[in-house]
């Protein structure tokens, strides 16, 4: 049975600031327009009817990690900043491979653009700088025995989180226990990976986070809990232990991140697992995010006027002002998608847990 990934969309306002030539623009149009879906589609659609994919070589590794009552920080929607190292600039774009947002490439016209540089997406994604801190807790036990994708697998995933809302109005339990053979858009190793480079410029996940050492990494069929109820099944389950790839709080491009840290990144995207693939199936959370995006915002309005008179202000203000278009036409969107029965609350959870016990067993 095959099963690929994706991730959320969220439908947003275009913003910019100055413009890249007409040429430059008609130019990435026309090279996204004749790019294959991603580099790594070919090669994966090829692997995942493979009866036998090979053993991981020295044989399978067992991960054990525990996390118990360890702090945790739940990624808000929010803008990200677009880095020239892996998206170029607009008389250059580069990482623009058609896939669904924010799988892998951004379309040029998905970026938003301030004098000669990109500045943000032009939708609200999982990777902000938003971030409140709660608290949670983890158990997994995970198996790599797979070396690559194939139409089955040997590797195999046990896992349960636990933790609550931000502002503590509902408690979930996000359970995983069958890992994917295969991908579509790139591999899935199996569906348990370890000691990878992931993200950023490698073409193996979103670019939208930065390249990044992943001790461990799954991708599962799973399901949500909320309050105790089972709310949605056969559910897309991400999860990776990587490097720390935050500095204070803000999640830094490819020259900022220097093996430093450790941390659990949980992603449960708004889709479900068919028999064909993916499925668009929003989490029904019940939370909100935009009371608490509101105050960070006005935080940042604040230290923002603070600062002297100059260039700089008035770029950090007309970042602000992108930043505030982009989220309330998010907020719109949820809003009315909440009134139709087509959302309920917010439809993702990147949910990150810092400093996980891991203990590795060579079989």
């Amino acid at each position: 049975m095959r099963y690929f990934m994706k991730f959320l969309v969220f439908p947003a306002l275009l913003v910019s600031f100055g413009c890249a030539s007409m040429d430059s623009m008609a130019t990435a149009k026309s090279n996204a327009d004749s790019l294959p879906a991603t580099g790594l589609s070919a090669y994966t659609k090829a692997h995942a009817m493979n009866p036998s994919p090979p053993d991981r070589i020295g044989g399978p590794v067992e991960i054990k990690v525990s996390v118990r009552g360890g702090s945790t920080r739940w990624n808000q929607p929010g803008p990200r900043q677009l880095d020239p190292a892996v998206f170029g600039t607009p008389a250059h774009p580069v990482g623009f491979e058609k896939t669904p947002f924010p799988l892998v490439g951004i379309k040029p016209g998905m970026r938003q653009i301030m004098g000669n540089g990109y500045t943000i997406v032009d939708h609200a994604t999982p990777f902000s700088d938003w971030l409140p801190v709660g608290e949670g807790s983890l158990e997994m036990t995970l198996t790599d025995a797979t070396a690559i994708d194939g139409a089955t697998t040997k590797d195999r995933v046990s896992f349960v989180a636990t933790f609550r809302a931000p502002d503590k109005s509902h408690t979930y339990r996000v359970e995983a226990d069958m890992a994917l053979p295969h991908g579509k858009f790139f591999p899935t190793f199996g569906g348990v990976v370890t000691d990878h480079l992931l993200h950023g410029a490698t073409g193996l996940g979103t670019r939208l986070m930065p390249t990044e050492y992943t001790y461990v990494a799954f991708w599962a069929k799973g399901r949500l809990y909320v309050d105790g109820k089972l709310t949605n099944d056969n559910h897309l389950v991400h999860m990776m232990i990587t490097e720390g790839v935050r500095k204070k709080g803000k999640l830094q491009i490819e020259g900022g991140v220097n093996g430093v840290g450790r941390v659990v990144h949980l992603m449960v995207p708004p889709y479900k697992l068919g028999p064909k693939g993916p499925v668009k199936s929003p989490l029904k959370t019940g939370y909100l995010p935009f009371p608490y995006v509101k105050k960070e915002m006005m935080k940042a309005k604040g230290k923002i006027m603070a600062m002297p008179e100059g260039p700089e202000k008035k770029k950090m203000m007309a970042q602000m002002m992108a930043t505030k278009a982009l989220m309330m036409h998010t907020k719109e969107h949820v809003m009315h998608a909440m009134k139709e029965g087509k959302m309920f609350g917010q439809p993702f959870l990147h949910v990150m847990f810092g400093n996980p016990d891991i203990q590795v067993t060579h079989k």
